[in-house]
């Protein structure tokens, strides 16, 4: 029987938070089965593989085994990928205060340039769990189209940042709502706006 009214949105309220809190808790759990360094990555792409169900309207996907199912599968190759990523970002941050130290012209173009190439790297990263639970490339494509979808649509991605910087301020305020809550709620709004921009770019292709 299906509630209607005020206690069917109560329900359906509760169930959306029950529902966000559970997956939260997978993707701690299995990266702490990972023992962080190997979990990371592989729960981080079985929680996006959950929230593209959602985003897509398949309300009744089964947590679990969407999760399970997704994180060994996939746990070599997102690992694979995932330090890769690890690996640019501590070439990026060596790089940046390597070039800090020096007062020159050329240091300060450098750490401008380093500082440039930071922020792309970042919105790569931020698009790129999305574009792998979605589609499948060969291994390193996952990097360029991450890219490509993140300057392809530069009012989306700023949208990310602030709204990401917004529900992050907000749960800190409450720490137990930003261990509950943290990385499902923010890894569905970063699938809602990225898969809008999948969506979209595949329409006009089509025209």
């Amino acid at each position: 029987m299906k509630l209607k009214g005020l206690n069917g949105f109560i329900y359906r309220l509760t169930e959306l938070i029950m529902n966000f809190a559970y997956l939260q808790l997978l993707w701690l759990a299995f990266t702490i089965v990972g023992l962080g360094v190997f979990g990371i990555f592989p729960s981080t792409a079985a929680m996006f593989s959950v929230v593209r169900k959602w985003v897509m309207g398949v309300d009744d996907t089964p947590i679990f085994q969407t999760f399970w199912q997704t994180y060994k599968t996939e746990f070599i190759k997102v690992n694979g990928l995932g330090f890769i990523l690890v690996l640019i970002g501590w070439l990026l941050y060596v790089d940046y205060h390597y070039f800090s130290f020096g007062e020159t012209l050329g240091s300060s173009v450098l750490k401008i340039v380093t500082i440039l190439i930071a922020y792309f790297f970042i919105t790569t990263c931020i698009y790129f769990f999305p574009i792998y639970v979605h589609f499948q490339f060969r291994f390193f494509d996952y990097f360029k189209y991450s890219f490509l979808y993140s300057v392809a649509s530069p009012l989306k991605t700023a949208g990310i940042f602030i709204i990401t910087y917004a529900i992050y301020f907000l749960l800190m305020k409450v720490p137990a709502l930003f261990l509950f809550f943290s990385g499902s709620i923010i890894g569905y709004i970063w699938m809602w706006y990225i898969y809008r921009t999948i969506t979209k770019s595949h329409q006009i292709e089509k025209e």
